[in-house]
């Protein structure tokens, strides 16, 4: 393959993920060290990418927290990875909760025992209605069309006379003080349903330790397992609890 045609894949890999270590384009392309290291410079020429250690990222984009349709296409591979951890772990008769991400839509896609899954995502919800062994049990309120889910302090309060065996959350970024949200509405509800739960799932992209939300949704000691897409660095490991599960 011609430089140019992977400065132009790598381009589009970039737009969708946000940002590439040289290592992802190495193992991407098949190339060397040097030969990626090029392709670095070359597309770094563009105003939309800048260069950071030990890889590349889109300008000016960093700490954006994309909506549900912008997401609905990013890295797909890597997030059916994640739903299948997420789906691994549903036993029959289990109560769970599935929150509003694109990765969960793909996990309500693979859903095959009897269970209980309540969600205030529309999304997860219609992939949900074609299992014929899943009660789905869908949070109602005001749509928020951008998000894909409802929201309502009523449809909160009644959870309050449910007990989840296990949640699966998502979040907008992952920051020193926890886990945010661009909503206080949705913060609002993830504090009751981890309330709830026996056990608390963090299922979120390693990208999202990059961004910046607003309200503090989840608090890291009571993640009990962090499903992500990639290693975490030494600093990240921190936030966590030392004997919290991660699956990737």
């Amino acid at each position: 393959m011609y430089q140019q045609e992977r400065i132009q894949k790598i381009l589009q890999l970039l737009r969708n993920k946000g940002r590439l270590t040289k290592q992802e384009i190495m193992t991407t392309f098949a190339i060397s060290s040097d030969t990626a290291r090029r392709d670095i410079l070359e597309v770094c020429q563009s105003p939309e990418v800048i260069r950071t250690h030990g890889g590349i990222m889109l300008a000016n984009q960093d700490q954006h927290v994309f909506d549900f349709f912008q997401r609905e296409h990013m890295a797909q591979p890597e997030k059916k990875r994640m739903a299948r951890c997420v789906v691994e772990q549903l036993e029959e008769g289990g109560v769970y909760f599935f929150d509003v991400s694109t990765t969960m839509v793909l996990a309500a896609k693979e859903v095959n025992v009897a269970c209980s899954i309540y969600t205030h995502s529309l999304d997860v919800a219609f992939e949900l209605a074609t299992k014929e062994k899943v009660t789905i049990h869908l949070l109602g309120g005001v749509f928020d069309f951008a998000n894909r889910f409802f929201y309502s302090p009523t449809e909160v309060a009644l959870l309050k006379q449910v007990k989840f065996d296990q949640c699966f959350l998502g979040g907008a970024s992952i920051e020193p003080e926890g886990v945010f949200f661009k909503e206080q509405t949705n913060a609002s509800l993830k504090r009751q349903v981890i309330q709830q739960s026996r056990l608390v799932t963090l299922v979120a992209e390693h990208q999202k330790f990059s961004k910046q939300a607003t309200y503090l949704g989840i608090y890291f000691p009571e993640i009990y397992q962090f499903i992500t897409d990639q290693e975490l660095t030494i600093d990240e490991k921190k936030y966590f609890n030392k004997a919290i599960k991660i699956c990737r």
